[in-house]
């Protein structure tokens, strides 16, 4: 696969999120078998879109199922990447911030 997958988290800890070509967002749908579906977040919109993404244990891409019907939106998941990786270096400093990473 030629995309560039970005594994993230949103802000409910136990899904995660992945990100292709920082344009669009696929989260957690459901667990099966050793194996991780993910879906696109404008599957319940007007759009319908039906993209989905399956991982297998090891986030390895098993299939990707290309088949957005909306523009990807780059400032939307830069957006999502940023705060992860902002979350990430809160939760990793000894300096307390007295900021709580879910409210970012």
């Amino acid at each position: 696969m030629d995309d560039q997958l970005e594994i993230s988290e949103t802000n409910k800890e136990e899904k995660n999120q992945i990100i292709v070509n920082r344009k669009y967002k696929f989260n957690l749908w459901y667990i099966t078998n050793n194996t991780k579906i993910f879906q696109c977040t404008k599957y319940k919109t007007v759009k319908k879109c039906k993209s989905y993404i399956i991982l297998n244990d090891n986030n390895k891409v098993i299939k990707y199922e290309n088949k957005h019907t909306h523009p990807g939106k780059e400032y939307d998941a830069s957006v999502s990447i940023v705060k992860h990786k902002m979350k990430n270096e809160i939760r990793k400093t000894s300096i307390p911030f007295d900021i709580n990473p879910k409210h970012i």
